[in-house]
Formats: C-alpha cells, structure tokens, sequence
C-alpha cells in the first residue's frame, strides 16, 4: 500500500472512530512531517488541509466531550496518566497529537523543578469577625445556623441573636487561595463551587424571598436549587445574574477583560449593573440565555454565544479542558492552580491547544504537554515561571 492511501485510510479510521492509538501516532509522525504546502490529500477525502484539520479536530471534540465525567458525578476517578483524552496542539507549522505519559515519564523529562497542584483549601470569614481555616482533608461545607463539613463534622456555629433582635441577614464569606478550590451548600441546599482565587460571600440563611450572593471575584460554578417563584440573584461587579433553578459558571476575574456566564442547564438572565447599584428589577435591561450560550460583558456591552460548555465547567470536575486556547490563557490557569507567577520572554505565540489534562498532575507534567509546540520554561525561586523562546 502506497503512503498515500494508507494515511487516506488512517484519516477515515479517525474520522469514523475505529482507529486505534497506535494508528493515531503512526498518522501523527507523517501529518507532522509536512509543511502546509506538502501536504497532498485526495479531493474524494478532503477538499484542503484545512478542511483535513477542522474535520479531526471536530472529532477530537467529541472524544474528549465523550470522556468528561457526568456533571452529577459523585466523585472524580483519580489517575496517574495526564490525561484520557488525546492532546491535540495547533501550533503555526499546523496541528499535532501528544499521546499522554505517565508521572515518571514526565518527570524525567523536564527540565522544570516541580510544584504540586493546587488543593482544597479556603478561609472562612464569618459576619462576627471570626475567620477559619477550612480542612483540606474536607472538600465542601454546609452552611446555617451551624456550619458543618461534608461529612457532618461541625465547623462553626453562626453568632446567635439576642432576644428581643429583629431578624437580619448576616453575611459571611469564603475565599480560596491560589492553588485552592472548596464547595458551599448554601442555606436553601444550592451549591456552589470555587475555583481558584476566589471570594463568595453569602448570607446564612435567606429571609423574606430572597436568595441572593455576591461573586466578588474569581470563578464558581453553581447548582442552584428551585424554589417556585423565588429567584436566586448572583451579583458581580459589573452584573446580576437572575435563575429559578439552574446551572450555571461565571468567570469574573480581575485580572480578565470579560465577564463569562456560561448555562449548562436551565435559564438565566443576565443584567448589566454594578453590586452597589441595585436597580429596580423592572428598569433592567439584559440576556436571557439558554444551554450551551455564554454571555460576555466587556466594556459594558453584552454579547451573546454558543460555546463548548465543557470548555468553562471542566474545571469543577478537575480537569483542565482547552479549546483552541493560546499559551496565554493555558498559562493564565496554571497560574492560579499552581499559585506561580508567570513572565514572558517570549515573542508572541500564535499556536493553540486543544485538550484535557487532570489537575492533580504537577506542574512539571503539565508544562512537559505544552512543551510540544517548542517553548521552553524555567522556575525560578520557587514560584516565577520564567517563558523562554522557542528553539
């Protein structure tokens, strides 16, 4: 059998799902062999090599999409390989795959002195002053007028009111570090997760109708639970988020130019506003979104998309999940999960990845997939993650 049709049959074995991982590296050492302008493929296969290049990374998608755990999952099947899913990374001299190794492997071959990941890890600070140290051998709490671990264990009781006191909403916060992440159930058994630095505060028990939190900054993922005809309002600083009952991610860091809801499930709606603001309801103006859109706040406009979901939620499932994302943006979250500091001495970088790695792996292992596209790194002191430039 000629090259030529052999890799035609191994681009449609990929295509129709039945080639094996052997296959995938022999069709990855030729695809990588040529440059753009190489590259011949028949026009009963594929019209251009990009049209060869869009059609596979398509089906990448959905390997990956296909061995995301389950939104509901009890629990996150810990493993000691980088990841399931194939690496795919579209670097400037085209696309290529990584097959994913083990601990060990990787570890021998970096040249990066090693941080662990990040873990579960929050302060507690409660409307009295009091502030606690969260267990990390505990991964959530469960909050009221006592507030307990996930596993009943009691954190803190809630300062109580005097006799004679009216009834007031008391409001707490949870903050996570860099390199920390904790789930909160709140008073009405909505869930909340925290990502990496991030601050929630919540009142500790809801009154009068209304639920409603405040995302001071960072990322979470929420669960929210239906109570007819009582919305739950999440406020940022720049916008409100109204749900019945849903599920939903927002990214608000300081450090991002956008604002990012993104619906899994359900409806939302969301307004532009500041926190201190608290418009009239009937006077908002905003989106409603519905599963699988993003809404995007930027310079007080709002725009409306579909998205990968997987892409902003895979995160609370402890995986990192990349979608044609730039070193920037990879960089940016293994920042926050590795508490480093990043700095470049690089010229710009035009190559994207598209993959899934598990985020209890080192740092190390993980700089050693993004080592593929040709860019050196060096760990200074601990902390400073020096990107040098490509060989």
């Amino acid at each position: 059998m000629t090259d030529g049709k052999r890799y035609q049959e191994l681009a449609t074995k990929w295509l129709n799902g039945t080639i094996t991982d052997a296959e995938k590296s022999e069709f990855a050492a030729w695809y990588n062999a040529y440059a753009d302008d190489q590259l011949e493929l028949p026009t009963s296969f594929a019209g251009s090599e990009e049209e060869l290049r869009a059609r596979i990374l398509d089906k990448v998608r959905e390997t990956m999409k296909a061995n995301t755990p389950g939104r509901r999952a009890s629990g996150l099947r810990r493993t000691a390989l980088i990841a399931a899913a194939l690496l795919l990374v579209a670097s400037t001299g085209g696309y290529f795959w990584i097959r994913n190794v083990d601990h060990e492997q990787a570890e021998n071959q970096s040249t990066v002195s090693d941080v662990l990941p990040g873990g579960n890890r929050a302060v507690l600070k409660l409307a009295d002053g009091r502030s606690i140290a969260l267990s990390g051998k505990q991964s959530s709490i469960i909050v009221g007028k006592m507030i307990r671990y996930g596993n009943g264990e009691v954190v803190a009781e809630n300062a109580k009111k005097k006799d004679g006191q009216p009834r007031s909403v008391t409001y707490s916060t949870i903050t996570t570090p860099k390199g920390g992440q904790y789930q909160i159930i709140l008073a009405d058994g909505s869930k909340v997760w925290l990502n990496s630095a991030s601050t929630l505060q919540y009142p500790s028990e809801f009154i009068d109708q209304q639920r409603e939190v405040e995302l001071i900054e960072g990322e979470a993922y929420f669960e929210i639970s239906k109570q007819a005809a009582v919305p739950f309002l999440v406020r940022t600083k720049s916008q409100t988020t109204e749900v019945l009952g849903t599920e939903f991610n927002i990214n608000a860091y300081q450090d991002e130019e956008e604002i990012k809801t993104t619906l899994v499930e359900g409806s939302v709606l969301i307004n532009r506003e500041h926190v201190s603001q608290r418009p009239d309801p009937k006077q908002r103006q905003g989106v409603l979104l519905v599963p699988g859109e993003q809404a995007m706040l930027k310079d007080n406009a709002l725009q409306v998309h579909k998205v990968n979901t997987d892409a902003y939620t895979a995160w609370k499932d402890g995986f990192f999940y990349f979608d044609e994302a730039d070193i920037y943006d990879v960089l940016k979250q293994f920042s926050r999960w590795y508490d480093i500091d990043v700095r470049y001495e690089m010229e710009t970088s035009d190559d994207l990845f598209v993959g899934k790695i598990p985020r209890n792996v080192t740092l190390a292992t993980a700089l050693n997939v993004l080592k593929s596209a040709g860019v050196e790194f060096e760990l200074k002191d601990g902390n400073i993650l020096k990107v040098k430039s490509r060989k």
